[in-house]
């Protein structure tokens, strides 16, 4: 499902114009055409599973040593998620897919990013699957993953062209992907970004403490894919990432901030129960008992685009720069996007059969799985048209003779969707630590456990608490800022606080 992010020698470059502050040893401001910029609001539809995905491969295959940054920057503690995924055993799972999903989410703007100048995302495309044998009966699977077994025991192994839907074939990027082209925009070292305009430019030097030029020089320069992937990280990490990319000082401001959220107690189905361990004398979670449920909300974390986070979290929590790249999109004049194609960046969903099934975040949503007909031709113009291998298709009016087809969803233990559960077996039980690297407990001794932990059993308190929409922003926020005490961080204060209610 992933490729190889490599610089070649076809590689796009991408014309940037640099206004510096020497003395600072800053950049203030750059000019760039559109192709950069839709490239740059693209990082806002990657999952996170795909960035550290990128990230990390780019490091073993950088062509440019960015002088004495360290090699590897975490982004809160999703590392040791991702990681977590890929040491665990393949039995874990329902099967090999749903493993492979979370390391290489499927990007809901697949259609429209492919578009774009250089792609960052190196997941295969989107591709549709059915069973040799089966597609001459009536009882039909259809499959958006190579390998599924069929209901019949076969594999899903026939590829199929889905027929008349132009939203996957993507469009025409004359006019631009998300932004229309024929003009220059301004982008700020922190990455705040604005049409380009006399007024604008004016505007934000002053409130950036300039009054003239007398301290700015200009630079020019192209960018390629290294660089941007550099981009991409830092606007994860920092607070100047255009100066740290291509002034490269050596030093640079991390940036995070997060406030926990604070809330009335709402329960519903989707919330989550969840067995904490508390260690009083640190007033810190040492670990999580988690079932199905809890682990697949914490995996759906890598599913996730960043820009919805940065939607469902509202202000409440920043990283780097890549927040003010999501408040310059919803600040952007409309009629500077390609409508209709710009409306998915403020809060770009998860792809189909990506998200968590029992989703304690209310307002994060998957996209829209569609129904599918097969039949042995098209019509076009009332004129059948017939096809020996048969023809797929969202649209049932283009199919002759259409069955409605069943979904494949990975998520399932019987690969029907709607029996779909989430990506790790039933029943089950893992620890999740607090820095979210995630074991599974099976077979696993109890005693030996708490033995090796080394910890007073007397200053051992468990709690129950249960996730539900506010539980799950903050932890969502303190996964992305917290280094090493995302439980602690996301969940302590509710912790303190039910046993305030319970003793008053």
């Amino acid at each position: 499902m992933c490729g190889f992010v490599m610089a070649s020698k076809q590689e796009p470059k991408f014309p940037l114009r640099l206004l510096v502050d020497k003395e600072k040893n800053q950049v203030v401001v750059a000019e760039s055409k559109s192709d950069l910029i839709d490239i740059l609001f693209s990082f806002l539809t990657l999952p996170l599973g795909t960035i550290i995905r990128l990230l990390s491969k780019n490091q073993h295959h950088n062509i440019h040593d960015y002088d004495d940054q360290p090699q590897e920057e975490n982004i809160g503690c999703i590392n040791n998620l991702y990681k977590s995924v890929e040491n665990l055993s393949d039995g874990v799972f329902w099967n090999n897919t749903c493993k492979e999903m979370l390391l290489c989410p499927r990007n809901s703007c697949e259609s429209v990013c492919k578009n774009l100048k250089l792609n960052l995302d190196d997941t295969k495309p989107k591709k549709y699957f059915m069973c040799g044998r089966c597609c001459r009966g009536s009882d039909l699977f259809l499959s958006t993953f190579d390998g599924a077994s069929c209901s019949c025991g076969k594999l899903m192994d026939k590829e199929m062209k889905l027929h008349g839907d132009f939203s996957e074939e993507g469009h025409n990027n004359e006019d631009g992907v998300f932004v229309k082209k024929g003009t220059l925009y301004l982008i700020f070292n922190d990455l705040k970004v604005l049409q380009n305009s006399p007024g604008n430019s004016v505007q934000q030097l002053i409130q950036l403490g300039y009054k003239n030029f007398n301290k700015l020089t200009q630079i020019s320069l192209n960018v390629g894919l290294n660089e941007i992937l550099h981009l991409l990280k830092q606007s994860l990490i920092s607070k100047s990432p255009l100066t740290d990319v291509f002034l490269a000082n050596g030093e640079f401001k991390r940036m995070y901030t997060f406030s926990p959220k604070q809330g009335p107690k709402i329960e519903n189905w989707t919330n989550i129960k969840l067995k904490v361990m508390v260690r009083k004398s640190k007033k810190k979670i040492l670990y999580a008992e988690a079932e199905g449920d809890f682990i697949d909300f914490l995996f759906s974390f890598l599913t996730t685009p960043i820009g919805s986070i940065l939607k469902q979290l509202n202000g409440n929590f920043s990283i780097g720069s890549i927040d003010n790249l999501h408040k310059s999109v919803k600040e952007f004049n409309p009629s500077w996007f390609i409508s209709p194609l710009g409306n998915p960046l403020p809060n770009p969903k998860v792809a189909s059969q990506f998200g968590c099934m029992k989703q304690p975040l209310k307002n994060l949503c998957e996209e829209y799985n569609h129904t599918y007909w097969y039949g042995k031709g098209v019509v076009k113009n009332h004129i059948c048209y017939s096809n020996v291998n048969g023809v797929i298709s969202k649209d049932k009016s283009l199919i002759k003779n259409p069955i409605a087809m069943k979904v494949f969803d990975p998520r399932s233990p019987f690969g029907k969707i709607e029996y779909a559960l989430g990506f790790v077996k039933r029943p089950s039980l893992f620890v999740v630590w607090d820095d979210l690297h995630v074991t599974p407990f099976a077979n696993t001794s109890s005693i030996s456990f708490l033995h090796k932990m080394n910890v007073p059993l007397d200053d051992l308190e468990e709690h129950i608490v249960s996730i539900g929409e506010i539980e799950a922003l903050n932890l969502l926020g303190a996964s992305l800022t917290s280094s090493k005490d995302v439980l602690t961080e996301g969940l302590f204060h509710h912790l303190k606080k039910s046993k305030e209610e319970a003793t008053t």
